[in-house]
Parts: structure tokens; sequence; C-alpha cells
């Protein structure tokens, strides 16, 4: 009998466990699709937090493909409305066919030559499977219209992420970048401001603390200096995206860089 009740006992500790670690992974889970690292061609780990406040469009990408050309109207694209906040991001991805064989170099030379591409190109990775890369299975877990969900069919599949980094839309690999509809996707997300009060749209640049993995948001104000009629410009990092003291700053100042106390928290320096 007290073998049974410590059975009881040690099933009921066990299930109590997995619960807990189920709760903390599901905390840990980010909250949008710019709280992933990647690798760029060059083999640079950058946070896509960088892509705060702009609309994204992530595509996996091959070099081997009958869907290749999609690159030319894909620069076409770049060209037209990068400046007006569209960042879009190539992921080169071997999985469909075996039609992205190359290394990072040969990818980097074929994209250059054959048509000009000029936007952002990540490492190769896997969008599908055990091996899959942290951002597509956030992306591919969201029932998105007009694609839905689950695994990635093929080469060229479109994500659209809005200003706040919230995936809004999937498009089949065979919808071409200059479908009429994925379009308007397109151009209704860059129309939208969000909600961060940042001038051109969505939330202030963010950045993930390495070490108590909270993001924090950036954000400056003056304040007046005393005895005199200057101000001093401050910059700082907030937990709260729509923190109301301040001004939010779509990126880091060009002669500042991020650094790290050792509490965590987050600081701009002078570079040097």
């Amino acid at each position: 009998m007290k073998t049974n009740r410590l059975s009881i006992a040690v099933l009921l500790s066990l299930f109590s466990c997995s619960i807990l670690l189920g709760q903390s992974a599901s905390k840990s889970t980010p909250a949008d699709a710019l709280n992933f690292s990647m690798k760029t061609l060059k083999g640079e780990e950058i946070a896509l937090s960088k892509y705060s406040g702009k609309v994204v469009l992530f595509v996996n990408v091959a070099s081997k493909c009958g869907l290749t050309p999609q690159y030319e109207q894909l620069q076409e694209l770049h060209e037209k409305y990068n400046a007006k906040g569209l960042e879009i991001v190539g992921v080169p991805c071997n999985q469909f066919g075996k039609q992205e064989p190359g290394t990072a170099e040969e990818i980097a030379e074929f994209c250059q030559e054959n048509y000009g591409v000029q936007f952002d190109m990540m490492s190769k990775v896997d969008v599908n499977g055990d091996d899959q890369a942290p951002l597509y299975k956030h992306l591919t877990s969201i029932n998105l219209e007009p694609a839905g969900q689950g695994p990635i069919k093929w080469n060229f599949a479109k994500f659209v992420v809005d200003r706040s980094g919230k995936p809004i839309a999937r498009y089949a690999p065979r919808t071409k970048p200059t479908d009429k509809e994925f379009i308007s996707t397109i151009e209704k997300a860059l129309a939208n401001e969000g909600s961060g009060g940042v001038a051109g749209g969505g939330v202030p640049y963010s950045h993930k603390s390495s070490k108590s993995g909270k993001t924090y948001y950036l954000f400056s104000k003056d304040v007046p200096l005393k005895n005199s009629d200057k101000v001093q410009t401050i910059y700082y990092f907030a937990k709260d995206p729509k923190n109301p003291k301040g001004k939010p700053l779509t990126q880091v100042p060009e002669d500042r860089v991020v650094s790290e106390t050792k509490t965590g928290m987050l600081v701009l320096k002078k570079k040097k």
C-alpha cells in the first residue's frame, strides 16, 4: 500500500515538474518575429530586432529553382519600397530538390552577378524539419492568410511581418512579388504607422539582453542643463515600447553602440 502511495506521489511530482517546464518554455517564446537572431551570408550573427519599425518580407530562396527569377522582382520591390520602410530578407535553403547547394560565397556571387541583389541575405538554414531555424518554427506555427500554416512547401514562400514585428500574411511560392494582392498587403503594412509613436511607424528599436533575456526599447530625452540655455540628449532603454517619458528611436545613433552592464541592463556608449 505504501509502495502504491509512493508511486502516485512520484508521478504527481513529475507531472507538476512537466507543467512548470511547459510554462517556462511558453514564457520564453518570442512574442514577435523579430526576437530571433540569424547569421548573414558573411557569417555575422545579427539580431532581427535591427528591423524594428520596418515591414519585413522573409523569403526562403534557392539559386537553381524554376522560381529563381523571382529574385529580379524582389530586387525591384526593394528598389521601390525600401525607402518607405520595407526590408526584404532572403533566406537560402537547400531542402527543396537540393536547389541551393552552393557555399555562402557562391550564393552571394550568384545573387549579385545575375540579379544585382541589394537586400539582406542570410546564411543557409533549414526551414522545415528537426533542424528548422527558430524563426521559421515561429512563422510556420501561425495560421496566416492566404497560405495558412504548417511546413513550407517549396522555395520562395513569402512571410510579411508588420512594423510591430507581427507576422500578418503568408504567400505561396508561386505567388509572384508582382502579384496585386501581395503588393496591396505590402503597401497597407507600410502605410500603417503602428502604435509605437515612432516617426515612420512601428515600435522603437529593440534589443534583447543576453544576460536577463528581457527585451528593451530605445528612447531619448532632452534634459536642460543647469544655469544654461543648452540641453543634453540622454539615451536610455525601457521595458515598455510605449514609454511616455521619452522620444522613441527606430535605430541606434551612428556615433553610439549598445552595451550591456553586469546586471543585464542596456546602455548606449559612444563609439571609440
